[in-house]
């Protein structure tokens, strides 16, 4: 069963955001961030009309759900974090794209150290 992620749904969250957030940017994807004061992390994802017809751009925000899904027990809690999928994200492995994911939320300080078990 899938983890349910928190998703940002408020005109007031993504405006704050927007205002307080900082972005960081990859030729897949950009990541804005910023604190939410919470005890969670909240998700949105963004993929525009650019990218393609409505299956595109559904395959491409599955494919980023279920990367931030994997990448979950590594993302701090007290985030809001908006995902914005550009075209070359179309036509790249999956792989590909969770390094850039990772690569842009690491930039931003979110993740936190792996606990090994032992």
């Amino acid at each position: 069963m899938a983890i349910p992620l928190e998703t940002l749904r408020r005109p007031a969250d993504f405006a704050a955001l927007q205002q307080h957030g900082r972005s960081r940017a990859h030729p897949l994807v950009v990541v804005r961030a910023g604190h939410n004061g919470l005890d969670r992390t909240r998700y949105a994802f963004s993929t525009g009309r650019h990218l393609g017809g409505a299956v595109i751009r559904n395959r491409v925000r599955r494919r980023l759900r279920e990367i931030v899904r994997a990448l979950a027990p590594r993302i701090a809690p007290g985030w809001d974090v908006l995902i914005v999928a550009r075209p070359a994200a179309v036509a790249v492995r999956y792989d590909e794209l969770r390094d850039a994911v990772l690569a842009l939320l690491g930039r931003h300080g979110i993740l936190v150290a792996e606990r090994c078990a032992g």
